[in-house]
């Protein structure tokens, strides 16, 4: 049985947490296009919105610091660092999350992990480590290897869990148990999504109606444009090459009061065992996911659920996939859940097949 996410209730409850440590700007005195941008996360951002009203540099630079603190696998000084190093079984990992984002996270994440059938994992870091996606480089990795990370790789409880510990009245504190002290937590599938989401709500509670929030492919949008239209977001074309002359371009898709976020396979590269293998791993069998799918883009309600759907059905594949996509679009009843699976045509390294769901299929803007 499949449950709805009550993800907007949620995102309130810890953007409103993380404001209490940024400062918003007042008014200005007329509406006009606005644009932040720069670099987080290991990547690149751009913030456009259309307003009277502002936000600092400072509340957009604080609100990365709060989530990287938390959730940034590269940084010894994280909580999630802090987390994975703890190896404890005996006992468990307490700390104060004052900003709710390992519970609406951990939440979101273990439903998005039952529906898609354990294809999304948060436990995947070990995996990421062993193939060399992480801070080191591996040259070969054998079967052996593959089933001694996958004992203690799978979300479930016996392997790792979370939990708030309250009274009637307060929350107290929150615990990471361990059941394997080799467990590890990696949400990048998920986090950068919910940054833009913290992003989206940051402007909102400034008094802003009419926004795009873009951190490394993954975007938000609010209300319309400068141009008083909906936001038109692109989606690149699967090619596997450096393009000199800008990033080439599949499709345009109008966006309003939604997020698009897009997974793919066909540019992050590593070469183990002297075979090229994509960033994608399937945490159900240890293996780097190779099924014919180059990229899914995905629309939904948040930027979060948006972002790890994508995931999900990349490691599904295009069959599995779409079966995925269209039952969650029967039980989210009144969420835009649209989706375009790009796949390669059989026989053929150039040529594309596509599948959308009924809603996009007449309001995409195919490009060559």
């Amino acid at each position: 049985m499949t449950t709805i996410l009550n993800v907007n209730m949620r995102t309130t409850v810890t953007v409103a947490s993380v404001l209490a440590f940024l400062f918003l700007e007042g008014c200005s005195s007329e509406a006009e296009e606005k644009i932040i941008s720069g670099k987080a996360q290991g990547t690149t951002y751009v913030i456009k919105y259309v307003s009277e009203h502002s936000v600092s540099q400072y509340s957009v630079d604080s609100l990365f610091e709060v989530m990287d603190s938390e959730m940034n696998t590269w940084r010894k000084d994280s909580r999630i660092s802090q987390i994975n190093d703890f190896s404890r079984e005996d006992t468990v990992f307490k700390f104060y999350d004052n900003t709710k984002i390992w519970t609406v996270l951990w939440d979101m994440t273990w439903e998005i992990h039952r529906d898609s059938y354990g294809a999304f994992d948060p436990t995947v870091k070990p995996l990421v480590d062993l193939w060399g996606f992480g801070l080191n480089h591996v040259e070969t990795v054998d079967t052996a290897d593959v089933d001694s990370v996958m004992k203690f790789v799978g979300f479930r409880t016996e392997n790792i869990d979370f939990d708030d510990i309250e009274t009637r009245t307060e929350y107290v504190e929150s615990h990471i148990s361990k059941g394997d002290g080799r467990s590890q937590l990696d949400f990048n599938a998920i986090a950068q999504g919910y940054t833009v989401d913290m992003l989206i709500d940051l402007l909102v509670d400034a008094g802003v109606e009419n926004a795009m929030v873009e951190l490394g492919g993954e975007v938000r949008c609010i209300g319309q444009n400068k141009n008083g239209i909906a936001w038109r977001i692109a989606v690149d074309k699967p090619i596997a090459h450096d393009v000199v002359d800008g990033r080439p371009l599949q499709a345009i898709i109008d966006v309003q009061d939604a997020a698009v976020c897009t997974s793919g396979n066909y540019r992050k590269f590593i070469e183990v065992n002297g075979i090229k293998y994509s960033h994608t791993l399937d945490p159900r069998t240890g293996y780097p996911s190779y099924n014919g799918l180059l990229s899914v883009t995905i629309q939904a309600n948040s930027a979060a659920i948006a972002d790890a759907y994508a995931t999900a059905c990349m490691v599904l594949g295009a069959e599995d996939g779409v079966e995925f996509i269209e039952r969650m679009r029967e039980v989210r009843y009144g969420v835009p859940l649209e989706a375009l699976f790009i796949m390669n045509k059989e026989g053929s390294d150039s040529e594309f097949e596509f599948w959308t769901t009924p809603g996009w299929s007449e309001k995409i803007t195919w490009l060559d």
